[in-house]
């Protein structure tokens, strides 16, 4: 199989122990003072570990070449962990354009940054006259304060946002949401006075279509059949109920809350989408019951030849990050099962 993650073909980019002095060297010459009053440089924000990562990024993101996989070989850095960089990048950008927005009054509909083809889209409202006669001001005041704060020049593209307006509520949905709220108190109420303790935020919806009510409770409670009968007194004035009482595994309970403190899944799964040399089409993930289950799904077919060393790539880069990177302390000795799917719908890595 070609090697996904390789340098492209024709160019001459490589990241030598010269240029990794030379990075360094920038990060410990950063200057301290502000560059305008009442700002200090956003890379100086992140802190030194991250500003090392981020200054790949400025050696890297001038090539048209530029990718997160091509960036792991150049730096021998995991690829998870400069995925995060490139979201703490990217959230950095935001920072800049959204204050050079803040402060040019500029009324924007829509806003879209890309890291790795550094293209910004901004969408703006107003007439077609208005967007028009402000577009060059405001690509040239974005990409000057950028410029100002060590990002570089973006291609920006400027057009005219839609405006939507929300649908107002009638008041017969008014009515039912109070309701929902009202009753949901009292559920909340009922349960700490006869000391249930719920998983998961119960819920109560009270609409034109049903009445539904959701309760989990930790599969240790045993006064189940009590609690739907002080909910049917609790409720008979609101109609009939369509009720939901689960018992849920607290062990895989506090592991979801674990892997959620630091936002595993959505790093994983924004990674792997992220990198289109990984193939992959699908994802999902069940932290019920234990062992926590990940399903990966690829563009090939089980029977390709390449689709077992694709497998094995997404296996061990998973692994790498789980097993090494600072937010996932916590969870390292947490079981999971991490299953990859071909187009076939066959199972590869196992």
């Amino acid at each position: 199989m070609e090697d996904k993650l390789k340098y492209p073909k024709n160019s001459q980019l490589r990241f030598e122990d010269k240029h990794k002095k030379n990075v360094l060297d920038v990060i410990k010459n950063l200057p301290e003072k502000p560059q305008r009053k009442g700002r200090k440089r956003l890379i100086k924000r992140w802190g030194y570990s991250s500003v090392a990562a981020a200054a790949l990024f400025f050696l890297l993101i001038g090539s048209t070449h530029f990718s997160l996989g091509m960036a792991k070989v150049a730096a021998k850095i995991p690829y998870f962990s400069l995925f995060i960089k490139q979201e703490q990048y990217k959230m950095a950008l935001y920072e800049v354009i959204g204050d050079v927005i803040s402060e040019n009054k500029y009324d924007v509909n829509g806003l879209d940054v890309s890291v790795t083809d550094r293209e910004i889209q901004i969408e703006l409202l107003g007439s077609k006259e208005e967007v028009k006669s402000v577009k060059d001001k405001v690509i040239q005041k974005i990409n000057s304060e950028l410029v100002a704060q060590n990002f570089g020049k973006y291609d920006i593209e400027v057009n005219r946002g839609v405006l939507r307006q929300p649908t107002e509520p009638t008041p017969e949905e008014n009515e039912y949401m109070s309701k929902s709220m009202e009753l949901e108190e009292k559920v909340l109420d009922l349960l700490k006075k006869n000391n249930y303790q719920p998983a998961f935020p119960i819920e109560v919806r009270i609409n034109s279509m049903e009445n539904f009510m959701y309760i989990a409770l930790p599969n240790t409670e045993k006064r189940v059949p009590e609690l739907k009968e002080k909910l049917k007194e609790l409720t008979k004035e609101y109609g009939k109920f369509k009720y939901r009482i689960t018992s849920i595994d607290m062990a895989a309970r506090e592991q979801e809350l674990r892997w959620g403190k630091h936002d595993i899944i959505s790093i994983l799964f924004g990674g792997l989408m992220e990198n289109k040399a990984f193939k992959v089409t699908g994802l999902s993930y069940s932290f019920h019951p234990l062992p926590l289950q990940i399903e990966v799904k690829i563009s090939l077919k089980s029977t390709d030849p390449d689709a077992k060393q694709l497998a094995d790539e997404i296996e061990n880069e998973i692994t790498e990050f789980i097993q090494t990177h600072e937010k996932t302390a916590e969870v390292r000795n947490d079981p999971y099962e991490l299953t990859i799917y071909g187009k076939d719908k066959k199972i590869i890595n196992k």
